[in-house]
């Protein structure tokens, strides 16, 4: 079994990332520094080909810019390897050297988080004109009613454990997502509504709960703005419920997938008929920021890779299978 999802993003708040948070759930994590993304990523392939031939479950992790295998959990051996990419910041010696190429890549991530921030703006106003038309004490009853029939009932005689990932990021080649992948087995809810109506505080006092009655809990965040949650999967309930609008709309295709409609149950009646046009300029202001944030990180991709090409010229082969040798070993005892 293995299951895809990323750990950073790049949003409105700039680069955001999980990596730590995750990696304290492993005894054994094997960092790499500023690999070139193609090397690491053979490697973690290697390291796939392994634990499939052992039947082992599999948490990998994807790079938020590109899409490419950024790191690979073992959960049954508590051992994982990750690379932390040559354009994010970090202390080794490579570190010091001056690269134009990543100091372009660097003004290109920049501008993007810019358009982000600037679209986080305009989704701000598309939200005022939901939060104005809902109920909320609607909202509140339809979120105790959820945790009465969701997971009150299901108390366990543990802590409860929290993972928080992301499972989606908007990359080079726009928004990806691996929902259908994370969520199989689970009896899905998809959560239908519009900004400003609640979903994610929904998510979160769910998420909450389950927490507190000892269960785990994947909390999945918008790559968009990380303070906002889209999904939460409860495995010990095989649960899944999240966000599912745009741009990761999906809609029921397996048996017992059920829709939560926020926008039926509090917000006032036509409300869409009656903003439509300034939700249109809304929505077309927003798609054209994240759209100009797109091209930036494709232009950050195109400089960083200059560097990864540069670097990985002077790699030692013999050295890269020496690394290979001690990255199976540690992961593989």
């Amino acid at each position: 079994m293995e299951r895809h999802f990323f750990l950073t993003t790049n949003g409105c708040q700039g680069r955001a990332s999980f990596l730590e948070g995750e990696i304290s759930k492993y005894h054994d994590v094997i960092r790499l520094l500023g690999y070139p993304r193609n090397v690491a990523a053979a490697l973690m392939r290697e390291c796939y080909a392994a634990a499939k031939q052992g039947h082992l479950k599999m948490n990998i992790v994807h790079n938020a810019l590109d899409n490419s295998p950024e790191g690979i959990f073992f959960p049954e051996l508590g051992t994982g390897v990750v690379n932390q990419p040559v354009y994010e910041p970090r202390f080794d010696m490579a570190a010091l050297f001056e690269s134009e190429a990543l100091v372009a890549c660097e003004n290109c991530l920049n501008k993007a988080t810019e358009c982000f921030s600037q679209a986080k703006k305009i989704h701000d106003d598309w939200e005022k004109i939901y939060m104005n038309a809902t109920d909320y004490n609607a909202l509140n009853r339809l979120t105790e009613d959820s945790i009465a029939a969701l997971i009150d009932g299901h108390k366990t005689a543990y802590r409860g454990t929290m993972y928080d990932r992301f499972f989606g990021a908007a990359t080079i080649n726009g928004s990806m997502d691996y929902i259908e992948m994370i969520t199989e087995g689970c009896r899905r809810y998809f959560i239908k509504g519009r900004p400003g109506t609640g979903k994610s505080t929904f998510l979160k006092k769910l998420a909450q709960s389950a927490f507190d009655d000892g269960m785990t809990v994947e909390r999945y965040h918008c790559a968009f703005d990380p303070n906002s949650l889209d999904m939460i999967i409860v495995r010990e309930l095989n649960l899944c419920l999240f966000d599912s609008t745009a741009p990761h709309e999906y809609f029921p295709s397996r048996e017992n997938d059920e829709i939560i409609d926020f926008y039926a149950a509090a917000v006032a009646k036509d409300t869409d008929e009656k903003y439509a046009a300034e939700l249109s300029e809304i929505a077309s202001k927003y798609k054209k920021n994240i759209g100009d944030a797109v091209k930036h990180l494709i232009a950050a991709n195109e400089a960083c890779k200059k560097t990864e090409d540069s670097y990985e010229k002077q790699i030692s082969r013999d050295k890269l299978m020496e690394v290979r040798k001690t990255v199976l070993k540690r992961i593989f005892p």
